[in-house]
């Protein structure tokens, strides 16, 4: 009976490793035009972004996020800043602190009074974006830069909860 009660204990343990969600903190977005004018563009595309990523998956089947407000409490007591140029290995302290497994993040900056909006998923352990599954290069006038969010969940969604 003990080796059957340990067998199930045992069994349970891998099954509940082996189907758990992983863990994402979406992060702001850096803002790389340097203006601090775009500032508010860091947290909203990162608010959006959590949100969507929340209707992808609202059981919490594929994935787990990390509340936007354990981040942000996170981010100020670390003094951590999107607009710093420090913040890109900055970034990685604050993941590792709310026990993150990915970070969805990015950038922007102004090209041709347009946004050139880029977003990644990185693994915390390497520090590396998923090479096959990003959201590169998408132009958005100002007025329209949160539309880039349909656009960024649909690239990454493969790699988030596949096709």
């Amino acid at each position: 009976m003990k080796k059957l009660i340990t067998l199930f204990i045992l069994f349970f343990m891998i099954a509940s490793f082996a189907f758990a969600q992983m863990k994402i903190a979406v992060l702001p977005f850096q803002n790389m035009d340097g203006l601090l004018d775009y500032n508010i563009y860091s947290y909203k595309l990162q608010d959006s972004v959590f949100k969507a990523l929340k209707a992808l998956d609202p059981d919490e089947k594929y994935f787990k996020l990390i509340p936007l407000e354990d981040i942000e409490v996170l981010l100020a007591d670390m003094n951590l800043d999107p607009t710093n140029p420090q913040y890109p290995t900055d970034m990685w302290k604050a993941a590792e602190k709310l026990g993150a497994e990915k970070v969805l993040t990015g950038n922007f900056s102004v090209e041709s009074e347009r946004f050139l909006i880029s977003a990644y998923v990185y693994d915390v352990d390497t520090k590396l974006p998923n090479l096959s599954h990003q959201a590169r290069d998408i132009f958005k006038k100002e007025k329209d830069i949160l539309k880039a969010v349909r656009i960024i969940i649909k690239r990454l969604k493969p790699l988030l909860i596949g096709d």
